[in-house]
């Protein structure tokens, strides 16, 4: 067999080797990696603007809940503020209709009883009563004392007025912020308070007054009643007059018959020579004369007593008058913002006590405090007060900051000794404010 080769290949010459990779190899190749190098820029452009898409997402909702939260707390706050001032409003509203009704009952009692009290000078049953002396001089006495010792309607219906404009300022400010001033409270008590003494002057009248009708229904007459028979008033005045004349009758009778008695008998007992019984004699009538003046004197003591007793009355009702014009003004003084914040630490209701702890959370007690030595103006006094507004253990009621060595310090030495002066001046009305314990 013979050895075959390829015609175009010369005999003896070697095929040549390849180098390197082929040419379609390398194109590919660089596709592929530029295809890797978009996709990664693409994927890389796609992350960073979702990372910037999230991040503004985020940023955005962080905005939205900031709002929202301070749209909330703006809410809660305006709602806490207008309960806040509801609960003033419907407290104080309470208190001026309280003033308004007992005003208006007072109103009404004043007006019925001066009715009744005319009425009575000339109807049946004041006839009745004129029946009887005894009865006709109590209700003199009622018709001179009493009946113009109560209140003026002039004077209850301008306090009714004021009330009621209050009320209805109250009323209109329902569901607002607006906070009803301490004027307005006191202005409520204290028509709250004027009016109730007044009812209690009406109550004894119309009391007396029924007493009088019905004494003399059941009281039995000499005579019946006619349409004849005199009315009260003209039997009040009747006596009235009755005894005026007979007061001023009785003394110059009295003066004239012992002057005539004594005349006589001194001349009867010259004329018959008898001069020691003459004499004893017209004593005996200058001791009839004496005693008439002494009758007269007493009456005239016992008049000056009654003016007295009654001039004595109108000096304890001025004094009340202005006890309760003083009270009016602590109250107002206790009752401004800038005392109560110097009086925090024992106005504010808690659990400590100067000597124990509460059960419940109240104010300090007045009592406590002056037995507690609290409120003697001393220094011992001031160091104990401030000891109790300086007790760490008290988390509940404000403290006071002061230095450690505060006794030598003059403005904090003042500023405990003026808290102190104002529980002793304003003690008593806190107590009956209710900011103070008894």
């Amino acid at each position: 067999m013979s050895s075959t080769t390829t015609p175009s290949e010369p005999p003896g010459t070697a095929k040549p080797k390849s180098h390197g990779l082929p040419l379609w190899t390398v194109l590919v190749g660089l596709l592929i990696l530029a295809l890797v190098g978009v996709a990664s820029l693409g994927t890389f452009l796609y992350l960073a603007r979702s990372d910037k898409a999230k991040m503004q997402r985020q940023v955005e909702a962080l905005k939205l809940k900031e709002a929202r939260d301070k749209l909330a707390t703006d809410e809660a706050a305006e709602k806490s503020k207008l309960a806040m001032a509801r609960t003033r409003q419907e407290e104080v509203l309470a208190q001026v209709r309280n003033a308004t009704n007992v005003l208006q009952r007072l109103l009404q009692d004043v007006k019925q009883i001066a009715s009744d009290a005319d009425s009575l000078k000339s109807n049946e049953a004041g006839k009745k009563v004129a029946l009887h002396p005894d009865l006709v001089a109590q209700a003199r006495r009622f018709y001179e004392h009493d009946l113009p010792g109560l209140a003026l309607s002039s004077d209850i219906i301008t306090k009714l007025q004021g009330a009621q404009r209050t009320e209805q300022q109250l009323v209109s400010a329902l569901g607002t912020t607006f906070q009803p001033d301490s004027d307005m409270v006191i202005s409520a008590q204290n028509a709250s308070f004027w009016a109730q003494q007044h009812m209690e002057e009406a109550a004894r009248a119309k009391s007396m007054l029924g007493s009088l009708i019905q004494e003399a229904s059941i009281k039995v007459a000499n005579k019946p009643v006619t349409a004849n028979s005199p009315t009260l008033e003209a039997t009040m005045n009747q006596m009235a007059q009755a005894e005026t004349a007979f007061r001023q009758q009785a003394i110059l009778q009295a003066t004239s018959q012992a002057n005539t008695q004594a005349v006589a008998t001194v001349a009867v007992a010259e004329s018959k020579g008898i001069v020691e019984k003459a004499n004893l004699e017209a004593s005996n009538i200058l001791a009839q004369v004496n005693e008439a003046k002494a009758k007269q004197q007493r009456d005239d003591l016992l008049r000056q007593a009654d003016q007295k007793v009654e001039d004595t009355k109108a000096k304890v009702q001025a004094q009340q008058s202005m006890d309760e014009a003083q009270k009016i003004e602590l109250r107002k003084k206790a009752s401004k913002p800038e005392i109560q914040a110097k009086l925090a630490p024992f106005i504010t209701p808690g659990y400590w006590l100067p000597k124990s702890k509460s059960y419940d959370k109240k104010p300090h007690s007045f009592t406590e405090l002056q037995s507690a030595g609290a409120l003697d103006p001393s220094v011992p006094g001031l160091r104990k007060l401030a000891q109790l507004a300086l007790n760490p253990a008290d988390r509940v009621r404000p403290r006071w900051k002061l230095p450690t060595y505060w006794i030598n310090n003059p403005d904090a030495m003042e500023k405990v000794k003026e808290a102190q002066q104002l529980l002793i001046e304003l003690g008593p009305v806190l107590v009956d404010m209710g900011l103070l314990e008894q």
